[in-house]
């Protein structure tokens, strides 16, 4: 398998916990390192020509060049002479949902010198603000992602059209026929891209949207049952009523009542 075809799945739901952040500064006192970071995954940005082995998997690094290595990995390098980089080693959580393939090495080209700045403005904060630089090393983490070579395959565009559609019309009626002769695509076509992406139907799809929408009306809200219905698209309050308890397994007024009834 080529280098650059090479890529790890990292859990995205939360944000990382930093254990250092900083500038390295290699290939003055011995032209080899060697690391093992237990537990730690680690973001590396270069300016200098390098050879990374992972185990025994060997990676080019060149200036403009972006590495993501998981934990737990036996990592050699070796230096053509002083090489200085910006590092972050961090933890992250277990994921529940947000799995994400990232290129263990990858060539930033254009976007080193934002991405490089990002980092830098990250340990810029890590001192006095260490949250903060989290959530800068966050959505680096997610530009990463979304930036390489797989170029964020998982939503079609025609998918992320119709998902901007149903949101602002969610309270409307949605004829599908009509979204779909809006956005130049066939009913066939658009179903499939849903059932790929969601494993669901469009109409399915717009339902658990509304059921989301209501439940979150029904706990942090006051407004009336019938109101709330209205809000998001079943004005039928019979059939309003039908739906969340299929789709949640209780009546409205059961999941209005969770909250007060869960609070201390």
């Amino acid at each position: 398998m080529n280098w650059q075809d090479v890529r790890v799945s990292i859990p995205l739901d939360s944000q990382p916990l930093i254990s250092q952040i900083g500038i390295g500064v290699h290939g003055v006192q011995q032209p080899v390192d060697r690391y093992y970071l237990k537990g730690l995954w680690c973001l590396h940005l270069y300016r200098y020509s390098a050879d990374l082995q992972l185990d025994r998997e060997h990676f080019p690094i060149q200036p403009g060049y972006a590495s993501l290595l998981p934990p737990d990995v036996q990592q050699e390098y070796r230096y053509q002479g002083r090489s200085v980089h910006i590092y972050a080693h961090f933890r992250l959580a277990a994921a529940q949902r947000s799995i994400v393939q990232i290129p263990i090495m990858q060539d930033l080209a254009d976007r080193f010198d934002r991405l490089n700045a990002a980092m830098e403005q990250a340990m810029n904060y890590f001192l006095i603000q260490p949250l903060r630089a989290e959530v800068h090393l966050w959505d680096l983490l997610w530009q990463l992602s979304s930036g390489s070579a797989q170029e964020n395959t998982l939503v079609h565009p025609a998918v992320q059209q119709a998902l901007n559609r149903i949101a602002l019309r969610l309270g409307e009626k949605i004829d599908i026929d009509a979204l779909c002769h809006e956005m130049g695509v066939s009913h066939n076509h658009l179903t499939r891209l849903f059932h790929q992406t969601f494993g669901m139907t469009i109409s399915h799809y717009i339902q658990t949207q509304r059921v989301e929408r209501a439940k979150h009306l029904l706990l942090y809200s006051t407004l009336p049952i019938k109101a709330i219905a209205a809000e998001v698209g079943i004005g039928d309050v019979h059939l309003f009523n039908k739906t969340i308890r299929r789709l949640l397994g209780v009546s409205p007024s059961e999941v209005r009542n969770h909250l007060s009834s869960s609070s201390p």
